[in-house]
């Protein structure tokens, strides 16, 4: 996934905080739509990580020949991902 993709997700996720944002303010007695909201932006966010992750991953797996680095680079990915 190129750049772009990746910043157009964090646009989408932006957009979606924003109608939240938006939501509160103007319908605040709407609890149901601020809920699909919010699991609609959380979703979104997950979808980044995951396709941020992933070409990190493939990134750190093709740059790197050595063992001791690749292996270095998945233990910091990992614990990165399961510390959000």
């Amino acid at each position: 996934m190129n750049p772009t993709e990746l910043t157009h997700r964090l646009n989408r996720v932006q957009g979606q905080i924003e109608a939240i944002k938006k939501n509160l303010v103007e319908n605040p007695s709407e609890c149901k739509k601020n809920i699909q909201l919010l699991k609609a932006a959380t979703n979104a966010l997950k979808k980044f990580g995951q396709a941020y992750v992933e070409e990190h991953m493939q990134e750190c797996i093709t740059k790197n020949t050595d063992i001791k680095s690749i292996e270095s680079d998945l233990r910091v990915v990992i614990s990165s991902a399961f510390s959000l």
